[in-house]
């Protein structure tokens, strides 16, 4: 069988599912993995994490904090010899250009979003990105738009796929009903480009139209404090309440306690944007209605009216109207929750992602 190095520097992150639904689902390839820290989803695969004693520790500490490439990445690709190394994020893929020239081994790059908004606009990223371009055997952007995106940073179209993210259908059990009384989730991390405060200020909006669900926000991250700051301005401690971060199984439990996920992500002041955010996948999957806005690649996924519910950014009116129409039963919501199941199943499967991912590693071992 053959063998594929996953890297990230620090694999993986507990929001990285995403990643970790690629790596533990390969069909045709052995998964390894490299990274400069183990952090989570680690069990079932075997991860080369650099050093963090002794004098081989200080060497690649001084070669990562200097830009250099590590030894130890060398070292782990001499030693695995994998057909090709997936680099997962543009910011890391940079991070094993030299090492996988030395070693003649071909490397691709998958993008997610940040990596392809925010980062290029900091400084000297667009030339490592012109780098990675000249060098990387293959790209992979997760949506049409990301797509685009990268083929105006200079990135080569003939060598960039498409390949959606995939859903655990057999973890995604469909909600055959929704409860009686209006209960909203939002889930992801506290960072301005989820757009949680336009959230927080919907419901609001919503109360005043008479209408007050219970709201449920799992996450975590920088902004919490402000949001929680807002939801107290807004007189709305009873209704909306704060559960930190919560594993996927946990999230995907709520989804059958609730009555829409309201994802209302927008451009970040800096340019950040999602990519495609997972949530929503999951959600439809799970037969909970979308209620979220016309950013990045989400009108890819979501058809307003048919397989979700679209408004413009920051539009928090928007957003309590939809709603609105949504707790007083102005839409036919089991046509819409089967019709995003569909899309799910059709084009967002976990088995359907990983074949698409190994046919592009095939087409690089050919063409390498």
């Amino acid at each position: 069988m053959k063998k594929v190095l996953h890297y990230k520097t620090n694999f993986l992150n507990k929001s990285e599912t995403f990643i970790d639904r690629l790596v533990q689902n390969h069909l045709s390839y052995q998964p390894i993995a490299l990274c400069y820290r183990k952090r989570a989803f680690t069990d079932n695969i075997r991860v080369f994490e650099v050093p963090q004693k002794g004098l081989a520790s200080w060497i690649n500490f001084a070669a990562f904090h200097s830009n250099m490439t590590l030894p130890f990445y060398n070292q782990v690709l001499r030693q695995e010899k994998p057909d090709l190394v997936h680099a997962h994020f543009g910011y890391d893929a940079v991070k094993l250009i030299k090492a996988t020239q030395k070693s003649g081994i071909p490397l691709l790059t998958s993008f997610y979003g940040t990596d392809v908004s925010r980062l290029p606009s900091e400084f000297g990223w667009k030339r490592r990105y012109r780098k990675l371009a000249a060098n990387a055997a293959h790209f992979i952007a997760a949506s049409e738009f990301m797509k685009n995106q990268l083929i105006k940073l200079g990135f080569p179209e003939e060598k960039i796929s498409i390949v959606r993210f995939g859903v655990d259908l057999n973890g995604a059990n469909f909600n055959e009903s929704l409860p009686s009384t209006p209960k909203v989730m939002m889930v992801g991390r506290m960072v301005e480009k989820k757009g949680f405060e336009y959230g927080i200020q919907a419901i609001s909006n919503l109360r005043e139209k008479g209408i007050k669900p219970i709201v449920n926000i799992y996450g975590y991250g920088p902004g919490m404090k402000g949001l929680k700051d807002l939801t107290k301005k807004s007189g709305l401690l009873e209704q909306v309440h704060f559960h930190g971060y919560q594993p996927v199984e946990r999230i995907l439990e709520a989804h059958h306690q609730h009555s829409l996920l309201l994802a209302p992500s927008i451009t970040a002041k800096d340019g950040d944007m999602e990519g495609l955010p997972n949530t929503i996948l999951e959600a439809m999957a799970q037969g909970t209605p979308v209620v979220t806005t016309r950013h990045a690649a989400i009108p890819e996924v979501i058809e307003d009216k048919k397989t979700g519910f679209l408004v413009n950014e920051r539009d928090a009116d928007g957003l309590a109207d939809i709603m609105e129409k949504i707790f007083r039963n102005e839409f036919d919501l089991n046509q819409i929750r089967h019709k995003a199941r569909k899309t799910i199943e059709e084009a967002y499967s976990i088995q359907q992602m990983v074949r698409n991912v190994e046919a592009i590693y095939d087409k690089i071992n050919i063409n390498d």
